[in-house]
């Protein structure tokens, strides 16, 4: 007998009612969460994972199991075999809305996201919470080990993607060139390209933004945000529809 299609995500442990902190992972969430499908979330690290990194999903449909890594491609695959509907259909999005969605979400993962992980990894008082935020429950000898590993891989990567080869400056203006973008276009619609219901981009952008009001690790942009209106009603309307148990993340967009 076919069984309804069911998606186990991936990723870094997540505290309860709070959103990831991988910007990654409450993404690929995100889109699990509006296109109602059934899903679960399991704790794994990325040096389990196919590529090395979170996440990554094991999907069972049509009797049978797929594991596909990296949130872009779970993302086509779910639509594209008619798991989910496609955001960008439902809301309607023309063939060049689709583009423009494409080119902001290289911006936001690839500029702004990693412009983030940063100041988590490179500044040493940011680190401090970054090691406390993700291994504070780990045994003091594991805690010390994984914070170290982690911070030696992260910034390694980073600086072979050229961020890590900025001064804290530089990175903090592509931060707030990124947060100028996304404040310039919310302020025009309620939603990125101005229809009545979220595109893939609106889902992506809530996502990162989530995962950056979450963390303790980026107070610069964390500070850029939560000094938008137009930014914090956004994630306030989104987490309401969408993650309504987010409440410590809605204090913190209704109340500064």
């Amino acid at each position: 007998m076919t069984t309804s299609p069911h998606v186990v995500l991936l990723g870094i442990p997540k505290k309860p009612n709070h959103p990831s902190l991988s910007g990654f992972c409450q993404k690929l969430e995100t889109f699990l969460r509006y296109s109602k499908i059934s899903y679960e979330l399991r704790d794994t690290y990325p040096f389990k994972a196919p590529k090395g990194k979170v996440p990554y999903a094991e999907i069972t449909h049509d009797d049978k199991t797929v594991t596909i890594p990296d949130s872009h491609f779970i993302i086509q695959h779910l639509v594209e075999n008619g798991l989910i509907k496609d955001p960008d259909e439902a809301a309607g999005l023309t063939s060049v809305q689709r583009v423009e969605s494409r080119a902001f979400q290289a911006y936001v993962e690839e500029v702004l996201y990693l412009a983030i992980v940063y100041d988590r990894w490179y500044v040493d008082e940011n680190y401090a919470v970054t090691t406390r935020e993700t291994f504070g429950d780990s045994p003091w000898p594991v805690r010390s080990f994984m914070s170290w590993f982690f911070r030696w891989r992260v910034t390694g990567v980073l600086y072979s993607a050229g961020v890590g080869r900025h001064s804290p400056e530089e990175v903090h203006r592509l931060q707030k060139e990124a947060f100028e973008a996304l404040e310039v276009k919310y302020a025009e619609h309620r939603y990125f390209h101005g229809g009545e219901l979220p595109s893939r981009i609106d889902l992506t952008v809530y996502g990162f933004l989530a995962n950056c009001l979450t963390a303790g690790s980026n107070p610069y942009f964390t500070n850029l945000v939560l000094k938008s209106t137009v930014l914090r009603s956004f994630v306030e309307e989104m987490t309401r529809s969408l993650f309504p148990e987010y409440k410590d993340l809605l204090g913190k967009v209704q109340s500064s």
